[in-house]
């Protein structure tokens, strides 16, 4: 350690009593500007020194210009001198170095002047003068924190609770600046004449940068400072502020300063705060100990984590939403839980996870809700939860009534609405359902699975201009919002535009349908339906090849639809590739036993190959599952004839006559006049047939 002799500015050794250069007396005196010192042309006025720190020298001082008392700031550098007014600063820091200190106090002062904030002491003016640096402040009367602490002992936890509300408001403008007080405690805390605590000495306050480490000068005040700002290193965060307020509202309420952060690192010897003043409630207690973890990630994040606290919002309520908006479901879960094992009382955090359990498990969903339900009666949402769980098992009714009971109590809910019309228009109560579709959307406009609902409504009832405008409303939105949650929405409200939108335009050439499905395939490329409706647009404009393409691509998803087989096969009969069009009806077979569609037209097919025999057991079975139908009994008919020609047999030759008149009976139920003329023609031909070649008796014509 070293004194600067203020003469020479020679080092001299602590001990000596004089100069060793030029022999001054090396006494202890004040570098202060004395009374009377004008600043800034004449401006400021020096009254007085009302307090000296590590980074300057705070006067008390007047504005001459219109007779504002003011706290006039001088930065004072480390071993610096003053012979005169100009302050000499130490060799040991080059030009460089102090003019980019000088900076850097600019800078923070030109933030600090931003944040407008009552418990934020103001910053007037920053000018340079005298080799340094000046900081033109508000001059507050009142007392510090810890001057009312050395008066009165402990303070009151409701006092305390304000003041630290107030501060807390600060300092999240203090840090939406990019900056950090780093010596929050109570001397640099002073109560104003209105009771209003202002936050003051910004000496130490440094940028950061979220997320980053850079190099900070180290300035603690031991038993306020974190740990990690004993590091030159270390991460600046807003909850090294919020540990230092922290252990302030510890002494405060104690009377005694918590032990220090480094003191801590090898054995956490931290008092809880309520074995030395058993008149704080559990719940301070809680949130002191919270904001002074020696973890940065175990403390409070923000300052509006700590106001929530403070103010009963449980900060893990507050990480389980933020969870939920980022829709990491699983981990809210958690949250909820945890949560709810601090406070098992927490109506919000009981409800709210299950209302997130509804997207991940419905049972769990459900016993969340039962659960709720004991705490909380009154609330719609529980039974929204328990509704749309009947909803996700088919059982309408019951969805119905729980649905019902939901809105009458939360009326601001338009979910609870949306699947209400859900459930309504699944029991065909299209009306009911289209009315309190609209409920929904009155109270919100833009919710995105209502407008699907509105759509889906719309189509049913043939509606087919309003459900497109409603889906493409729904699309549009939640492309905007681009959630996984949005992204299963347009997997069924595409679908619903494509079939009313194919309606409306009345032709399978509009470009605006093909701008639809190009967009719907780019959207969700693993949508069979979409797939399938591309394929069947194509083939039903007879490109055939193209729509195979499609056809195919829906058939090679995990979603099977039986109308993608149905046209696929169709359209291979349309190029004459029957073998492949008898292999997409065996594997359609082998997905949908009880659809004779696909026997059907693999029987008729093996019949076009000759294959008879199987032709005939194939299409036995058909009529055999579909007695009514007709093509099915024509078909058969034609495949008996064509056996009897090949054995002529008078028992072949009897059931095609019965197949026959059994598809003319059937083609004259249905008014096919022209299918029944037609066969009837081949029938009479075939009775004359048998009336040459045989005496065997004939069914009766059905």
């Amino acid at each position: 350690m070293s004194i600067s002799c203020p003469t020479c500015l020679t080092d001299n050794l602590d001990s000596a009593a004089y100069c060793i250069m030029c022999g001054s007396p090396l006494i202890e005196q004040s570098y202060s500007l004395p009374s009377g010192t004008t600043l800034q042309n004449n401006k400021y006025r020096i009254d007085k020194e009302i307090g000296v720190g590590g980074f300057g020298i705070v006067y008390k001082g007047i504005n001459q210009q219109n007779s504002q008392v003011v706290a006039i700031k001088e930065i004072w550098p480390e071993k610096g001198s003053r012979p005169r007014k100009t302050i000499i600063w130490p060799s040991s820091i080059t030009p460089q170095e102090r003019h980019k200190q000088i900076q850097e106090v600019r800078n923070e002062a030109a933030r600090l002047q931003l944040c407008s904030h009552r418990s934020i002491v103001k910053v007037y003016e920053f000018f340079e003068e005298n080799q340094t640096a000046y900081i033109v402040m508000e001059f507050l009367d009142g007392k510090t924190l810890l001057k009312l602490l050395e008066e009165q002992g402990p303070l009151p936890e409701t006092l305390i609770k304000r003041y630290s509300i107030s501060v807390a408001e600060a300092l999240k403008e203090v840090h939406n600046q990019q900056l950090i007080h780093r010596d929050i405690k109570p001397c640099n805390i002073i109560i104003d004449t209105h009771d209003v605590p202002v936050i003051i000495d910004f000496g130490a306050a440094r940028e950061f940068i979220t997320g980053m480490q850079k190099i900070h000068t180290r300035m603690v005040s031991d038993g306020y400072a974190p740990i990690e700002q004993y590091s030159l290193r270390a991460k600046r965060t807003p909850s090294m502020d919020l540990y230092a307020l922290c252990a302030s509202m510890y002494e405060l309420l104690t009377g005694d300063l918590p032990s220090s952060s480094i003191d801590r690192m090898a054995q956490d010897i931290l008092i809880p705060p309520r074995k030395k003043n058993p008149q704080i409630s559990y719940a301070m207690e809680e949130i002191i100990l919270t904001g002074m973890k020696l973890r940065v990630e175990d403390r409070f994040q923000s300052a509006e984590d700590f106001i929530d606290a403070i103010n009963g919002k449980s900060p893990l309520l507050k990480q389980a939403r933020k969870l939920v908006s980022e829709f990491k479901l699983l981990e809210a879960v958690q949250a909820y839980e945890n949560c709810l094992n601090k406070d098992p009382d927490n109506k919000d955090a009981v409800v709210e996870v299950a209302l997130v359990q509804i997207h991940l498990d419905d049972n769990q969903a459900e016993s969340s809700a039962r659960r709720a339900l004991k705490i909380k009666q009154d609330d719609g949402r529980v039974y929204g939860v328990l509704g749309l769980v009947k909803c996700h098992q088919k059982k309408w009714a019951e969805a119905i009534n729980l649905l019902q009971k939901a809105s009458s109590l939360t009326v601001v809910e338009p979910w609870i609405f949306a699947n209400l019309a859900w459930a309504l228009g699944m029991l065909g109560k299209w009306q009911q359902a289209e009315t309190v579709i609209d409920q929904a959307l009155q109270i919100n406009s833009k919710l995105t699975f209502a407008l699907g609902v509105q759509a889906w409504i719309y189509a049913q009832q043939r509606k087919w201009k309003f459900s497109v405008r409603s889906a493409q409303m729904s699309i549009f939105i939640s492309k905007q919002v681009n959630s996984t949650q949005d992204l299963h929405l347009q997997e069924w409200v595409y679908p619903c535009l494509l079939i009313a939108l194919s309606k409306v335009v009345n032709s399978l050439q509009s470009p605006d349908l093909d701008r639809r499905i190009h967009d719907a395939v780019n959207q969700i490329p693993n949508n069979a339906f979409i797939w399938s409706f591309k394929g069947w647009k194509h083939s039903a404009q007879g490109f055939w090849n193209e729509g195979i393409v499609s056809l195919i691509e829906s058939t090679s998803k995990n979603t099977k639809l039986r109308w993608a087989y149905q046209n696929l096969g169709i359209s291979y009969e349309n190029i004459n590739d029957f073998q492949k069009a008898i292999q997409v009806y065996e594997t359609a077979h082998q997905e949908y036993h009880n659809d004779s569609f696909y026997l059907f037209r693999l029987g008729t097919l093996l019949g076009k190959k000759g294959q008879w025999q199987k032709a005939y057991e194939i299409l036995t079975v058909v009529v055999e599952q579909d007695p009514n139908h007709a093509e099915a009994h024509h078909n058969l008919g034609w495949v008996l004839l064509n056996l009897y020609k090949l054995s002529p047999q008078p028992l072949l030759l009897r059931q095609v006559f019965w197949a026959y008149s059994t598809a003319i009976g059937l083609y004259e139920q249905q008014k096919n006049c022209s299918q029944m003329q037609k066969l009837q023609t081949t029938f009479n031909f075939l009775s004359g047939f048998r009336s040459n070649h045989t005496s065997l008796p004939l069914k009766k014509l059905k």
